[in-house]
């Protein structure tokens, strides 16, 4: 893509037993806002039926410029952050506040374990998944948190092991160089290196943070059958079903 960051087929990512994902069907990326306009003819020719939005109201760009309705498909917005979550209370904050607080590894953590459980926005993308919605694309601002656990729960749904979940999502990497380059051109060097040491860890991508959320969802259920039943209603013959129906 030219503008739309982290952007990528999940088709291809091998599976436990050795099939793969199949292409062309589930999509991940950052914010559509800036597509150009060969990009918006690429998302077209994708045939994409839903666009899952994982971004908070406050995220949001006022201008609009969404092109979902350019490419043809249904945009469903989700409410993910919320609460006592300190990533939601620090969009919540006066500009002047928010430049008095800082954000660690355990403040981020705190949110990936809060994700995976009573989500409207992952039930109904694994609804799609049932129902043959496809092809979808899930995105949040950056492509990397929300996202990034929502295409975990996706690929473990399809049989993906947890170290190649892992290598996909490291993938992500990216969006922080590229972050750091739209910084360095838009503000000055002093308040770049700034910035980074207050809020630097939001655009990291690190591997303990899925494990914070694979760890809270055997905390809870124990195991990941049980997680697929008790927050999709998924047993082990739908799995089997959905892995022969989306896997080659």
């Amino acid at each position: 893509m030219e503008k739309i960051l982290n952007f990528r087929d999940l088709g291809g990512i091998e599976t436990a037993d050795g099939r793969k994902v199949k292409k062309g069907l589930f999509f991940r990326c950052a914010m559509l806002e800036e597509a150009s306009a060969n990009d918006v003819e690429m998302l077209k020719s994708l045939g994409i039926k839903l666009v899952f939005d994982y971004r908070n109201p406050e995220e949001v760009p006022e201008a609009g410029g969404y092109p979902y309705h350019e490419i043809g498909a249904k945009r469903l917005s989700f409410t993910m952050l919320k609460g006592k979550d300190k990533l939601y209370r620090l969009q919540k904050q006066h500009n002047i506040t928010r430049i008095f607080s800082k954000v660690s590894l355990d403040d981020i953590k705190a949110t990936y374990r809060n994700l995976p459980f009573g989500n409207e926005g992952y039930q109904r993308m694994v609804q799609a998944l049932v129902d043959e919605e496809v092809p979808f694309i899930q995105h949040c601002t950056a492509g990397k948190d929300r996202t990034g656990v929502g295409t975990a729960i996706l690929l473990g749904i399809l049989g993906v092991d947890f170290d190649n979940i892992v290598k996909d999502y490291l993938v992500s990497i990216q969006i922080e160089n590229e972050i750091k380059k739209r910084a360095a051109t838009q503000i000055p060097k002093i308040l770049s290196k700034w910035l980074y040491k207050k809020f630097g860890l939001l655009f990291r991508v690190e591997k303990a943070l899925l494990e914070a959320a694979l760890e809270e969802i055997l905390k809870r259920y124990g195991d990941l059958e049980s997680y697929a039943l008790n927050e999709f209603g998924l047993d082990g013959k739908k799995i089997g079903e959905l892995r022969a129906k989306y896997t080659e």
